[in-house]
């Protein structure tokens, strides 16, 4: 099955060319808003980066196990999870430090920390061993906790979508719950997934992500509303060519760049088909160690966790 999601902005512009200089030059303002106006067109990262800088802890404080990573679309802020430091750290898009929490007056706020998202002025986060999800504040204080009645629950990775849903991974039921706006759960998806490690959401597709699967392909493919499309992928030890995919986050355009630990960046595009990836030849200097989580920036920055040298990598 093959599925486009590109929209052709061209396309887009000739719907709504008019005659009128003055209608067509608002129509502009529309669609690719002024920074003065609060607006910011989000531009593709490249599918051939290279290094531009390293974020290897907050001030003096380095980091000791980076582990998650989260950019704040709104306030143009990086937000990385420290699962040994128990904190997380948020700094501006260059690397500059603006704020840590997680810890307060010698107690710890956070326990291991795994991942978060943002969404408006709330911070969600997943820890090990915790069977809920925590709600902060913007100055790091808890909110609530949204707990899963009737369910056994492993917390793992965390994604958004454009309408500020937000899906949960259960490592231990190998399911992926929706949080709507309201913080209930809406729908589950995918159910005894085999090791399920991550959770990716595209425009139309979620892609969950199983790095030792029992009976089904690496990436496993649903719709919005939970239905199965399709897998693909495999191991190399049964003929495919990942070996520890971990993670994965989807573009604007609708490209998957899938995490391998030990491969590196792995670009995949709307119809299932690889075309690029990165990060793992020798040569270069902007070889991975041991990638575990990556984002972007309004600006096509590239943000690539790397566990081995417990450093934030950025892409351009």
């Amino acid at each position: 099955m093959k599925i486009c999601y590109n929209i052709s902005h061209m396309a887009l512009f000739k719907r709504y060319r008019v005659a009128s200089f003055v209608v067509a030059f608002m129509a502009i303002i529309v669609f690719f808003p002024a920074t003065s106006m609060g607006g910011e067109r989000e531009e593709n990262p490249s599918t051939s980066p290279r290094l531009k800088f390293t974020i290897k802890g907050f001030f003096s404080d380095n980091f000791l196990n980076p582990l998650g990573i989260f950019i704040d679309k709104e306030r143009n802020e990086v937000y990385v999870v420290d699962n040994e430091r128990d904190e997380i750290f948020i700094f501006d898009q260059k690397g500059t430090p603006i704020f840590r929490f997680g810890r307060k007056a010698g107690k710890r706020l956070l326990s291991t920390p795994i991942d978060l998202v943002v969404r408006g002025d709330l911070i969600y986060v997943t820890q090990e061993g915790k069977p809920y999800v925590e709600v902060f504040d913007q100055r790091g204080n808890s909110v609530k906790k949204i707990e899963f009645p009737g369910k056994s629950f492993a917390p793992g990775r965390i994604d958004i979508d454009h309408d500020g849903n937000i899906y949960v991974v259960n490592k231990r039921l190998g399911e992926c719950y929706v949080l709507g706006t309201q913080d209930k759960v809406v729908r589950t998806i995918g159910q005894g997934l085999t090791s399920l490690s991550g959770v990716a959401v595209g425009s139309d597709v979620i892609y969950l992500i199983t790095p030792f699967p029992s009976h089904t392909r690496v990436i496993n493919v649903y719709t919005l509303r939970g239905e199965m499309i399709g897998s693909f992928e495999q191991i190399d030890s049964r003929g495919g060519t990942l070996i520890l995919p971990v993670a994965g986050k989807v573009d604007s355009q609708e490209n998957l760049w899938l995490v391998d630990s030990l491969k590196g960046i792995q670009i995949y595009d709307a119809n299932y088909k690889k075309f690029s990836y990165f990060g793992r030849l020798e040569t270069r200097k902007e070889m991975l160690r041991h990638p575990v989580d990556i984002d972007f920036s309004l600006s096509g920055m590239i943000y690539v966790v790397d566990k081995e040298t417990k450093s934030v990598s950025v892409f351009k």
